[in-house]
């Protein structure tokens, strides 16, 4: 070990599910730190294969099967295995799971515990369609009570509800999933007429994200631009709704459909945004969703790329000041093609959106913060 690498701070960013690369982990807490070059990078999470280990950052794998009932189990094992081997001065976790674990050793290892909050892991139980009212609670009681550690010194909150949401937790910094790049958007534009368009679907697919009732709208646009396209490419969690996405995209051959059992790479999400007309956002206006701001608006802002969201007066808020969207109601299949047609009027991206959409916004906070530890 160099001189230099010997005297950089360590740092272990862990996570059980989310990949070891994870576009929020990996491509914005940990780059932002690097840039730095004070720390040395550690990185947990799952992964299928082996990872490269490349200077002054290292992988570890949490899990290779994310399905895996006992492989969630071992995954413990792994993590504390890395801390004792990492020894980090700032452990974040990215995970409620692995923080008892991370409590318990604190005292014993000597670093700063920070808790990355990526989700209101209670909230979302009820979007999965599989817990029954008893499990539901089960799992939060569990979740509550692996959130209720003591030690952990600084809170990050990846959505503004948060704070409202979970005022428990404190002290916080909010790190919205901004776009990790530069904006792309050059000048306003309107969709040009043409026989076909081409839409995206991406991210997480489940039936609360409004993926079905996206495939059935475009279907109702086929019959006005049959040779239409819609791309829809994802990490799908419920084998049951996988079934159902494929059911529904079955004789459409407009349909490309990429539902995956893991994370897709986000280097591939991203590429799909340079061959599409439209992004979709459907997501039901559900309790636990409706407060949040989904990565996917980042994106489309910086790409260029018009969004065409559900009834969210705080997406079409945050869209609005640059025209970057138009709000269509997915469940409305009467009108679905008028709806379009009026989208099709508008002007998108009359101005340019700042730098507040970017991740870099959040950097200099972030790394004070950190430092301040």
């Amino acid at each position: 070990m160099s001189d230099k690498s010997a005297s950089l701070i360590p740092v272990l960013i862990a996570s059980s599910l989310k990949p070891a690369k994870d576009t929020r982990a990996w491509g914005k807490l940990g780059l932002s730190l690097r840039e730095t070059g004070l720390y040395r990078l550690n990185f947990m999470g799952f992964s299928q294969l082996p990872l490269e280990n490349c200077k002054d950052e290292k992988y570890y794998t949490s899990v290779s099967s994310t399905h895996s009932t006992w492989g969630r189990l071992f995954s413990q094992v792994n993590f504390v295995k890395a801390l004792l081997k990492v020894r980090p001065k700032i452990l974040i976790c990215c995970t409620y799971e692995f923080l008892p674990a991370a409590s318990f050793f604190k005292r014993i290892v000597g670093y700063k515990l920070v808790y990355d909050v990526q989700e209101n892991y209670i909230k979302n139980l009820e979007l999965n369609p599989n817990l029954n009212s008893g499990k539901r609670t089960k799992a939060a009681q569990i979740i509550s009570r692996m959130e209720s550690v003591n030690g952990v010194d600084l809170y990050l909150l990846a959505e503004k509800c948060y704070a409202d949401e979970m005022p428990e937790k404190s002290p916080f910094l909010i790190l919205e999933n901004k776009y990790a790049g530069e904006i792309k958007t050059n000048s306003s534009f309107k969709i040009q007429p043409k026989e076909s368009y081409c839409f995206l679907i991406s991210g997480t697919l489940t039936p609360a994200f409004g993926t079905l009732e996206a495939i059935y709208w475009f279907k109702e646009i086929l019959k006005e631009f049959p040779n239409s396209t819609l791309k829809i490419i994802g990490h799908c969690t419920l084998p049951s709704f996988k079934i159902e996405l494929e059911k529904a995209c079955k004789n459409t051959p407009q349909i490309t459909l990429k539902s995956s059992d893991f994370p897709v790479p986000h280097e591939e999400i991203i590429a799909e945004y340079s061959s599409v007309d439209f992004a979709l956002l459907p997501y039901q206006n559900r309790e636990a969703i409706k407060d949040k701001m989904p990565t996917k608006l980042f994106e489309s802002a910086a790409l260029g790329v018009p969004v065409l969201i559900g009834g969210n007066p705080k997406w079409l808020e945050f869209l609005t000041p640059f025209s970057g969207g138009f709000p269509i109601d997915f469940f409305d299949l009467e009108n679905a093609t008028i709806q379009f047609q009026a989208a099709l009027k508008q002007e998108f991206f009359s101005q340019i959106p700042d730098d507040t959409i970017l991740w870099k916004s959040h950097h200099e906070d972030f790394i004070s913060a950190i430092a301040s530890l």
